[in-house]
């Protein structure tokens, strides 16, 4: 069946993983589910768990949410306008949160084909959780294509949807850069009322975001993912 479907995938995973110790990666890896989970909590509600902690509340969630390596995938159960609502605001919130504060990020919002199987057996330790669907394919080809940390409305979602203000608010026309061309596409707002100042101090983010960790290579294609995004950051001040 057709879904909405947001697949975003990690840009500098594997350096992360080889350069960093293992330690390292359990507390990156968990601070990246929390960004995830907070993007996900539409009532805003958290719960208490027994250590004392706080955590999202995603009790009533509307989007579910799957990580394999360095690819994030949420989907909808449905294709309703709800379930749209629901997971261009995900998206929304995971781009600013990963790509502002966490570990850079680039990927695609689509409509289209989408299964998952989920089986555990009685035998412990055998279980399945998989996805297949020409979404999956299509997604991936979409967010590995584009040079820059960022993510974009693929044009099919409006096979079930009309652009409404809630679009143009996290949204905004831009000609987003691929490896092949540039398009122009409807991309996620990194921040909102950018001005001058701020412009600089998110420059600043966004390249020890790049850098964070020992992700950074000195190489052309990392350089120019680099400056895409800090020139998407330019191209939003005072829009």
């Amino acid at each position: 069946m057709k879904r909405f479907i947001t697949y975003f995938d990690l840009l500098g995973y594997r350096n992360f993983l080889m350069n960093n110790n293992s330690e390292l990666h359990h507390r990156v890896i968990t601070q990246m589910y929390t960004h995830i989970d907070s993007a996900l909590n539409e009532t805003g509600k958290y719960k208490q768990l027994p250590n004392g902690n706080f955590v999202n509340d995603l009790t009533n969630k509307t989007v579910s949410f799957a990580n394999y390596s360095d690819t994030i995938i949420l989907w909808t159960e449905g294709d309703s306008q709800e379930e749209f609502n629901s997971i261009l605001n995900a998206t929304y919130e995971c781009n600013w949160r990963m790509n502002g504060f966490h570990f850079p990020v680039r990927g695609v919002l689509i409509y289209d084909e989408l299964f998952d199987m989920n089986y555990t057996g009685t035998e412990g330790g055998y279980h399945i959780n998989t996805f297949y669907g020409k979404g999956l394919i299509h997604a991936h080809d979409k967010a590995e294509s584009q040079q820059w940390a960022g993510m974009f409305l693929d044009k099919s979602v409006f096979d079930k949807v009309e652009i409404d203000d809630n679009i143009l608010e996290k949204c905004i026309n831009y000609t987003v850069p691929f490896k092949a061309h540039n398009s122009e596409e409807l991309a996620f707002r990194l921040r909102q009322g950018v001005n001058e100042e701020s412009f600089k101090n998110s420059s600043i983010h966004t390249e020890e975001n790049f850098k964070r960790h020992n992700k950074w290579e000195d190489i052309p294609t990392l350089k120019e993912k680099l400056y895409n995004t800090i020139e998407f950051l330019k191209f939003l001040i005072d829009k």
